[in-house]
């Protein structure tokens, strides 16, 4: 399958909300529920688990935040990664975010263990099951952070804004001169 992003206005995001929920440098595994809602809630509500990595530069200056949707695909029989990110400058959000959709890193679907879909079919849900593409302490330092799709996921999220924060980086620099 081919990737797609999707693109959503930040704009009104605070840094400091982010902060809270994950702060840089670090990661957590939160509930979908405890996600910002820029994501639309039709798809939050698939996500068994969310993954929140925050990245900044030495001064601080420039910060990506990453929040790595779990879903169970239940017509592919796998578990997916749904990155989205959004970066800020300063406390300023950057214009937008990107969702990544059918991304091609390794690992970013997975098959489950047999006993995942025992499971699945017993309890009548598709969430509350380790997942071997997530780490098994609930936060940590990024540093602590040693599963691969998730550092792929997180290193394509930043390449894609990227651009937008060179951007918002250069303009925040004219004004000030």
């Amino acid at each position: 399958m081919a990737k797609k992003y999707d693109w959503f206005d930040i704009s009104n995001e605070k840094r400091e909300e982010w902060e809270k929920l994950c702060p840089v440098n670090e990661f957590r595994i939160v509930k979908p529920n405890q996600v910002p809602s820029i994501i639309p809630e039709s798809l939050v509500e698939k996500f068994d688990s969310v993954l929140i990595v925050s990245s900044a530069s030495t001064a601080g200056q420039v910060a990506y935040y990453m929040a790595n949707g779990n879903r169970v695909d239940f017509k592919a029989g796998e578990i997916d990664q749904m990155p989205f990110g959004l970066a800020f400058v300063g406390a300023s959000a950057i214009p937008s975010g990107a969702l990544i959709q059918h991304g091609d890193w390794a690992n970013r679907s997975t098959k489950p263990p047999p006993d995942f879909w025992t499971h699945v079919s017993e309890s009548g849900i598709g969430r509350c099951y380790p997942l071997s593409e997530l780490p098994s302490s609930s936060s940590g330092s990024i540093h602590e952070l040693k599963i691969d799709s998730q550092h792929k996921a997180f290193d394509k999220i930043v390449s894609i804004l990227k651009e937008y924060v060179d951007e918002a980086d250069e303009s925040s620099h004219e004004g000030g001169n």
